[in-house]
């Protein structure tokens, strides 16, 4: 898979925790959204919150285009026991923003 279409996968994955994953939360505990700031989730806001889709371009763009990337990569692959690049890249990916270096 070309490393283009790989970094598209990851940006509708960026996308979905930035718009849906906090509204999704909510409505799979019924709407009860003291329950999701209490037990869930905390403050209703991502790391995201605020970002353009072509902030989240940049954001992929300096970490898939390190030369250390597909090292990384097949560590995390290891670590995950996962063969799905699209999940290995969007995970990885996260976690890295997540919790960068």
């Amino acid at each position: 898979m070309k490393i283009e279409l790989r970094k598209l996968n990851v940006l509708e994955y960026l996308q979905f925790e930035r718009d849906e994953r906090i509204p999704e939360l909510i409505e799979s505990y019924d709407g009860d959204v003291e329950y999701v700031i209490n037990e869930i989730w905390g403050p209703l806001t991502t790391v995201l919150d605020g970002k353009t889709d072509n902030d989240l371009m940049d954001i992929i763009n300096s970490i898939m285009d390190k030369d250390t990337y597909e090292d990384e990569f097949n560590a995390f692959k290891l670590h995950i026991g996962s063969d799905d690049i699209e999940e290995i890249d969007c995970w990885l990916v996260w976690e890295m923003i997540c919790n960068p270096l």
